[in-house]
């Protein structure tokens, strides 16, 4: 087995592994669990695996195997976690909350770590497999249930742009460094949210209050920069009360001028991160971005992150010029 172990950032890489070896490597990689195959003496398995942005990414390939996560498996401690398995080659099977998913190469499917789930591959099978948490998705966390183990075709309708980027993360995972690593990974799960939204319309006539809340979320990322963005500003956009719009957000156990504010304060965190940035002042960043008072914003971004904007920016960028 050829082996490069470097830090959590950095790619990571697993070639010619054994079952015995397979086993120790990803049981308990992210959450515990339960691997098996008919030929253990005939397995053979790789991963080139990183981290960005709080998302692993991983290009797997192996012999036919079988993965499950048991329910006597999961603990409160474990992290409750989406994952997504795009099929690059071979055949997949995905099964949880009473659903099947049979994926042939480009077809998509999320499960849920929170709740068991099985992985059958027949044959030689490669995958991309991507684990995050569940706020990089921007999808109420009540219809998650209903997508999970569904397969989302590659072959037609918006797979067919979507996917193609997908497989080229997996073929390309070496570049994806630094804040333009985050930038694609975060293009990315717009194009996830958008191929699982596609799934929920054609699927499920949807609540009018969700499609509601979705046209919200969209209009308030598109209007970040105003600092007069507020609750009264889009429910006037929207044609409803302000009450009603405090209602749509109290339901995803959120407020109005929270999801304002942690989406201000990420896109500032990128581009605090950015080289390309380096030109303009923090102020400038906070204001850019709909934060007119630099004091109120900085005790913001540390009571976020746990360091204030200068320390994060001086880290990042520290590191950027080490990597170089």
């Amino acid at each position: 087995m050829e082996h490069t172990d470097t830090t959590a950032r950095d790619m990571q890489n697993y070639d010619g592994v054994r079952f015995d070896e397979w086993v120790r490597l990803v049981g308990n990689r992210f959450v515990p669990l339960v691997l098996s195959t008919i030929d253990p003496d005939g397995f053979s398995g790789s991963l080139r695996t990183r981290v960005v942005d709080g998302t692993c990414v991983t290009d797997i390939a192996a012999s036919s195997h079988r993965v499950h996560r048991s329910r006597a498996s999961i603990s409160d401690d474990d992290p409750h976690h989406l994952k997504l398995s795009m099929q690059l080659t071979g055949t997949g099977l995905v099964m949880q909350d009473g659903r099947s998913a049979h994926l042939s190469p480009g077809d998509v499917a999320i499960y849920d770590t929170a709740r068991p789930y099985t992985l059958e591959y027949a044959g030689q099978m490669r995958s991309l497999v991507m684990i995050f948490p569940h706020s990089m998705l921007g999808l109420s966390a009540n219809l998650v249930p209903t997508v999970t183990a569904v397969r989302l075709r590659g072959d037609t309708g918006i797979g067919r742009v979507i996917c193609p980027f997908m497989q080229h993360l997996a073929e390309d995972l070496d570049q994806l460094d630094g804040v333009n690593g985050a930038r694609i990974i975060r293009s990315a799960f717009d194009l996830i949210t958008a191929l699982l939204s596609a799934e929920l319309q054609s699927s499920t006539a949807r609540e009018p209050w969700r499609v509601t809340l979705d046209a919200v979320a969209h209009y308030i990322d598109g209007h970040l920069d105003d600092p007069g963005l507020n609750t009264d500003s889009i429910a006037r956009a929207h044609f409803i009360s302000a009450r009603q719009l405090q209602y749509l957000f109290q339901e995803e156990g959120e407020t109005v001028s929270g999801y304002i504010r942690s989406r201000r304060l990420e896109r500032c965190r990128l581009d605090l991160e950015d080289a390309a940035q380096t030109s303009r002042s923090i102020v400038q960043i906070a204001q850019a971005w709909g934060f007119i008072d630099p004091s109120h914003f900085s005790k913001l971004f540390k009571s976020t992150y746990g360091h204030g904007p200068r320390d994060h920016r001086l880290q990042h960028l520290d590191a950027a010029a080490l990597a170089g």
